[in-house]
């Protein structure tokens, strides 16, 4: 009988300790003055500057590589990748960002208005990447009737002879 009244008793004290506030043990603590309760803390400095990532242009050996890949991952034929191998070795070096005479730039040496037209497909009048070179390479080679001779082409001496008439604005 006893547990009986053990149990009533804990039974009565639990709605009195539940209207009691789990904060009634921190009265004695004063809250903050108004003035200061909701003065907003100054903001964080802002992050510092995001420089843009400058990438330099490959290496020529880089730049060779990447060439061939480019090309070869985009379907052309072993010959053809090969006669776009020796055009970019003979008119920049291999040299993406390279100047020639007569205002000529980059792996390609563009001059006139297709470099105007290269710099508005790479949003940039500077040096483009060389993938983005690679592509409008592509764009011209794919959609400019003067380069039908190029893929008209059986062997490589023949791709490579239509590449400079091509690309030096001639036709086949």
């Amino acid at each position: 009988m006893r547990w009986v009244h053990t149990r009533a008793a804990a039974v009565a004290w639990i709605p009195v300790l539940l209207s009691m506030s789990a904060c009634s043990l921190f009265d004695f603590a004063a809250p903050p003055p108004l003035e200061t309760a909701f003065v907003p803390a100054p903001a964080p400095p802002p992050p510092p500057p995001i420089r843009p990532l400058i990438l330099l242009p490959p290496s020529p050996a880089e730049a060779e590589a990447e060439i061939a890949r480019w090309f070869s991952a985009k379907g052309y034929h072993d010959f053809q990748v090969a006669a776009l191998v020796q055009h970019a070795r003979t008119e920049s070096g291999f040299r993406a960002c390279a100047v020639g005479p007569a205002d000529l730039r980059y792996t390609y040496q563009w001059g006139g208005t297709r470099l105007r037209q290269l710099h508005e497909f790479a949003r940039t009048d500077g040096c483009p990447q060389l993938d983005t070179q690679l592509a409008f390479a592509d764009k011209e080679l794919r959609n400019d009737p003067k380069y039908a001779c190029f893929w008209d082409a059986k062997t490589e001496p023949a791709a490579y002879t239509a590449l400079r008439r091509g690309f030096g604005a001639g036709s086949c």
